[in-house]
């Protein structure tokens, strides 16, 4: 018996000792800190360019500054083409694009106002550059996008003013 007695006290002494050992060699680490992060969007339509017009009467005589005019602080671009003549005569804008921000960003959307929708419209409106590729816009850069605003050569009547007006949505680009 009292070998056993001997045996249960030196397991418990054991025991105690490692707990002992690890309370000694425990340490509690805090790490704390903030961290912050800045940044904007800003991109903007910048410039109109030279537009291309087949089968485009002037009515109003505005002009191409009366065809596209850069508004919001370049956040939105107004087109009105107030009369196309036969099916398939067009109006092409092309627009320059710039990031103004410090955000590298990618086209999400584009916002359209005014549009009607394409089955039943005379008029189609189409978008070429960005609008199509996937390519971000860093800090600084430039890209180009061409808006094609078509009488619908489907339709062989009715081809009617339009007005809209466009805001692009942008997103960061992670890549």
């Amino acid at each position: 018996m009292k070998k056993q007695n001997v045996v249960i006290i030196a397991v418990v002494a054991v025991i105690l000792a490692v707990a002992v050992g690890y309370a000694i060699f425990q340490e509690t680490l805090t790490v704390s800190g903030s961290a912050t992060a800045a940044g904007d969007f800003n991109i903007d339509f910048t410039k109109v360019g030279t537009i291309t017009k087949v089968g485009y009467t002037d009515v109003d005589s505005v002009g191409d500054a009366g065809i596209a005019k850069i508004e919001d602080g370049g956040n939105k671009l107004t087109v009105k083409v107030n009369k196309l003549d036969y099916p398939s005569a067009y109006v092409e804008i092309p627009v320059t694009i710039t990031n103004n921000g410090s955000i590298t960003a990618k086209l999400k959307n584009i916002v359209e106002s005014g549009i009607e929708e394409p089955e039943s419209s005379t008029i189609n409106v189409t978008y070429s550059g960005v609008a199509t590729t996937d390519d971000p816009i860093a800090q600084g850069e430039t890209q180009n996008m061409t808006i094609r605003v078509e009488w619908n050569p489907e339709v062989n009547s009715g081809a009617s003013d339009v007005e809209f007006s466009i805001q692009l949505e942008y997103e960061q680009a992670t890549e």
